[in-house]
């Protein structure tokens, strides 16, 4: 992960909403409608940082189901784990782990990337998410990831450099996810937010025996 994420965890929870224009919360609730699970499920919050997002998920898998937060960065997950301790949350468990690297012990039902895309080599994590996720497993990816329509202006570009230290990902590789994620889920969804400044993406992993190949 990168580096300017350890000094980006002591103010992240109050910035984020800056930097995202007032975005994040709308973000955050369309993740957690566009996530494809049923109660007793277990996700997989890959990036988590602060934790965030933790509190919706968990609300979609109950009591009974499990959600796994996955950060390389210490101080992000110092921040999760008191979030976690203050709701007293027993089925939540949070890994300092590399995302491309990270095996959950049996497989997961969803996994979704929130904000989460400057890991440093995107297609890894991508693919190593899909071989833990049970076929038909849903995947959901939010990221400042270009989308068809989106309208290209230096202000746009110029915004998406000043919040690059704090949300969103570099476009290049957001986009490389948005076409790996094209290219190897089904019954794929397209949501964007403010004319693309954000994009949703979310779809399924293929049965097994009709994985896509497309590269």
């Amino acid at each position: 992960m990168h580096p300017r994420y350890k000094h980006a965890a002591l103010i992240y929870d109050k910035a984020l909403p800056v930097f995202s224009f007032g975005a994040a919360p709308r973000i955050h609730k369309m993740v957690a409608r566009a996530v494809s699970v049923r109660p007793g499920a277990t996700i997989v919050d890959v990036g988590c940082g602060t934790g965030l997002m933790l509190p919706r998920l968990r609300d979609r898998v109950g009591p009974d189901g499990k959600v796994i937060g996955l950060d390389m960065t210490e101080p992000m997950l110092d921040r999760a784990r008191q979030r976690v301790t203050r709701a007293g949350w027993k089925n939540v468990e949070l890994h300092r782990a590399d995302m491309a690297d990270f095996e959950p012990g049996a497989p997961a039902d969803a996994a979704v990337f929130v904000l989460s895309l400057s890991a440093a080599d995107p297609a890894r994590v991508f693919h190593r998410t899909l071989d833990y996720l049970r076929p038909g497993g849903s995947v959901v990816i939010a990221d400042g990831i270009p989308a068809h329509g989106r309208w290209y202006h230096p202000a746009v570009n110029l915004y998406a450099g000043f919040r690059a230290p704090f949300v969103g990902s570099d476009l290049g590789r957001a986009a490389e996810i948005a076409r790996l994620a094209r290219a190897h889920l089904v019954d794929v969804r397209t949501e964007v937010i403010w004319a693309g400044l954000y994009t949703v993406i979310s779809g399924r992993v293929p049965p097994k025996g009709d994985e896509r190949d497309d590269s």
